[in-house]
This record gives structure tokens, sequence and C-alpha cells, in this order.
């Protein structure tokens, strides 16, 4: 991981859909708006849904995937698949420790 890297503690909580349920952890609020000030020169790059490419380590596990601003108050929520969540042996309701780097 060689970008600008943030590193945050959260718990794993649930987003209910109509059609699924995901897990999630959210950025802090202030990481999120520099992050999305950051984005702003980045545009060529970005992603569908205003979505950021990173680079997630947690527990010892690294993976690419993307941070999506997904609530009104402005901060990114990093969604975690399945298959993550079994090899790290987390839940909702899990603390964890995550560092992301910013892949431009």
């Amino acid at each position: 991981m060689d970008g600008l890297s943030y590193s945050f503690n959260d718990v794993i909580k649930l987003w209910v859909g109509s059609k699924s349920t995901w897990h999630y952890v959210s950025l802090p609020l202030a990481m999120s708006d520099e992050i999305h000030t950051l984005s702003q020169y980045h545009q060529t790059k970005r992603r569908g849904w205003g979505a950021v490419k990173v680079d997630v380590a947690v527990q010892g596990q690294q993976w690419q995937t993307s941070i999506f601003p997904a609530f009104e108050d402005g901060r990114y929520a990093l969604f975690l698949k399945a298959d993550i969540r079994k090899q790290l042996g987390i839940a909702a309701g899990s603390e964890i420790a995550v560092t992301l780097t910013l892949l431009w």
C-alpha cells in the first residue's frame, strides 16, 4: 500500500435493504470529508455512485474494494462481503480496526 492511508475503528453494523442485508463499517465524518475533497481532484478515476477505490487491511487480511458515500451526513461506508467476514471470523457487532489506502 503506497497511497494516502487512513486508520479507524468501528463496530460492524447491518444495512437492511429491500432484497438483501449488508454488513458495513462507517468512516468517521472528518475522514470522509477529507476523502470526498480529495476525490474531487481525481474525478477522472472515480467510480460509479461516487465510490472511491481503496486497499483495505483488517486483522492482517488485505483486499481491494471501494468505499461509498452512503449517509446523509456525508460519511463513507466500507461494505464487508461474506467471504471476508468468514475468513476474519467477524460479524455484526464485532469491533474491527481498519486501515484503508486510497487508490487513484
